[in-house]
Formats: C-alpha cells, structure tokens, sequence
C-alpha cells in the first residue's frame, strides 16, 4: 500500500513539473514573440529612416558636392540596425536589449540635433521620423510589457519558481523607452 501511495505522489509531482516547466516556456515564448514584433517596428522605423537619409544624402551630394550633415544619422542608424540583429538572436539577452536602448537613444538624439540645425530640407522628414517612433514604438512595447510580467510572474511563483531555478530561466527584462522617445 505504501508503494501505490509514493507511486500516486510521484506521478502527481512529475506531472506537475511537466505542467509548471510547459507553462513556463510558453510564457518565454510569447515573450520572444512579442519581442520579434517590437523588432519589426524597430526595423519598419529604420527601414523608413534609412531610405529618406539616402535620398537627402544623394541631394545634397549632387547640389553642395559634399557628404551630407546626414552621414552621423545614417552611422547611427546602422549601428541600431546591428543592435537590432543580435538583439533578433538572442531576444531575452539583458544586454543586447540595452545595447539597442542605448542606440535608440544615440539614433533620437541625433535626429533632434540635426533638428536645431538651419537645414529646412530636412527637417519634415525628421519630425516625421521622431513623431512616429514617439507613437508606434510605445504602442508595440505594451504587449512585449504584457508577456514580460507575466512570464516574471510565473517565474516568482512558487513552487514554479523552484523549478525556474532549477532549469536556469531568467527573468525577462522591460524596455524602458522614457528617456528616448520623447
């Protein structure tokens, strides 16, 4: 008798491990959707960016014969775009997250710079660019946010949160856009 009950106890643990460790990948994989979808937005913005920076950047080299006051834009923007790509391979990477935050930041503080300048050209196109990463990168943020806490709130759960240990998943870090956005 004591053998069907240890029996019945362990079927019951080993069947909520597979239960607790399915919930939690499923959780991590709609994180890592959600990222992949706030990586098409990125990727859309730059995209847009990028080809109005080539076309101004070939106006000005056939009008003025230099390289364009647009060159630090377009350097900025690739290094977000390679950002963007490491972030792509590993979504839940703390660091690769900031490193795509912090050029973010790098690429809207250019834009605002290239703002202050005397150069009327530009500056629709640039305001264009500001005003749509100000309202679509926010807005593709809050289902990442979503999957993120709730995935952050599986892995605090116990006794789930025992097997997270146990199986080395990490929380999923919040993309604080605050600073760079507006």
């Amino acid at each position: 008798m004591e053998a069907v009950i240890f029996g019945v106890l362990m079927a019951m643990a080993l069947f909520w491990a597979v239960g607790a460790h399915n919930r939690l990948v499923r959780l991590r994989a709609e994180v890592v959707r959600q990222w992949g979808s706030v990586d098409a937005v990125w990727l859309r913005l730059l995209v847009r960016l990028q080809g109005g920076i080539a076309a101004r950047q070939s106006l000005v080299v056939a009008v003025e014969g230099g390289e364009g006051e647009l060159h630090t834009l377009q350097v900025a923007c690739d290094e977000l775009m390679e950002a963007l790509l490491q972030a792509r391979l590993q979504p839940l990477a703390v660091e690769g997250q900031k490193q795509v935050l912090a050029l973010h930041q790098k690429v809207v503080l250019e834009i605002r710079a290239l703002l202050l300048k005397d150069n009327e050209a530009i500056k629709p196109d640039l305001e264009i660019a500001l005003k749509r990463m100000r309202q679509t990168l926010p807005a593709a943020l809050i289902p990442y946010h979503v999957a993120v806490a709730a995935y952050n709130d599986a892995l605090a759960m116990q006794p789930a949160g025992w097997l997270a240990k146990r199986l080395r998943l990490q929380p999923a870090t919040r993309m604080d856009l605050s600073v760079g956005v507006g």
